[in-house]
């Protein structure tokens, strides 16, 4: 969870050697592309920043500010071709490189977009965001021993960061799902949950933190934690449906039928809200038509 681009370049300093007059006009047409692009007029920010590039070409925030503003607009091509641009004037250029990285993750191109992540922490190596989503994308590509040690740089970058510890849980429980011994599997499945625990401790209103410890507690077998852990997630978000869903499934195995119809019923309330849960609603009538029908809760 961390995928914030680096904001514009908004102020300049260009005033070195001669021609004061060209630079205060490209220094003009940079300033008004940055407003008209904090006003979303991105089209109009692309114009000036191309106005600012005629006039000094060699203008990196330039470039790199155009490459934002394409991004805005979803042409993803011209946007790293902008960011390339400012590359070339400044190698070192910290902020492009991220910009980039993202944008290349963003089109699948993802060996591309790990150099680019590692040349913004080679430039800028407490650049907090770039270690994250480094690491998220070495998650994906299940590098993970290179994923725990990014985390746990930037953890060592900022020690608060809720996110790293939600993300190294997701590492763990990957590690856990590939582990062929017993005993090694509840290792990794133990240090999951001590990351999520972590996670929920510093940002208490994290409830995706606390779904995703309860499910680490499904698969260590310990059934009061996980819907102690459910509970906690819906406590946050009441109309969270993953929550509700596996919740109902929890109460069933717990034998408690009363509280896995309540929490089917309220599943479906909040199911029929999403597109994406259709699917999964359909289960639920039938789970609950099922108990139902056993006679244990009652009827509709």
């Amino acid at each position: 969870m961390m995928r914030r681009a680096w904001v514009l370049v908004l102020c300049l300093f260009l005033f070195e050697g001669t021609g004061v007059a060209q630079e205060l006009k490209a220094e003009e047409y940079f300033r008004q592309a940055n407003d008209a692009f904090m006003e979303g007029g991105y089209d109009r920010a692309v114009e000036l920043y191309q106005k600012a590039l005629e006039v000094k070409a060699d203008l990196k925030e330039a470039w790199y500010n155009m490459g934002a503003a394409y991004g805005q607009l979803r042409q993803y091509e011209k946007e790293m071709q902008c960011y390339e641009k400012a590359l070339e004037l400044d190698p070192n250029y910290a902020r492009a490189h991220y910009n980039l990285a993202l944008a290349l993750e963003d089109s699948g191109r993802f060996d591309e977009a790990l150099k680019q992540y590692q040349e913004t922490i080679k430039g800028e190596p407490e650049a907090l965001d770039a270690l994250v989503n480094l690491g998220i994308l070495l998650s994906r590509l299940e590098r993970l021993d290179e994923a725990e040690e990014t985390y746990k740089k930037a953890l060592a970058v900022s020690p608060g960061e809720a996110d790293v510890y939600y993300n190294l849980g997701i590492v763990y429980a990957k590690r856990a799902k590939k582990a062929a011994a017993e005993d090694e599997k509840k290792k990794w499945l133990q240090e999951e949950v001590g990351a999520y625990a972590k996670a929920i401790e510093l940002k208490p209103s994290f409830y995706k933190a606390c779904y995703n410890l309860a499910l680490a507690y499904n698969k260590l077998g310990d059934l009061d934690s996980e819907i102690a852990a459910y509970e906690k997630a819906l406590a946050i978000k009441r109309t969270y449906p993953e929550g509700l869903y596996n919740l109902a499934y929890a109460w069933e195995e717990k034998g408690n039928i009363e509280k896995a119809i309540e929490n089917w019923k309220l599943y479906l309330e909040v199911a029929e809200k999403f597109e994406s849960e259709k699917p999964f609603a359909e289960i639920a009538q039938r789970e609950l038509k099922r108990l139902q029908e056993q006679g244990k809760g009652g009827t509709p």
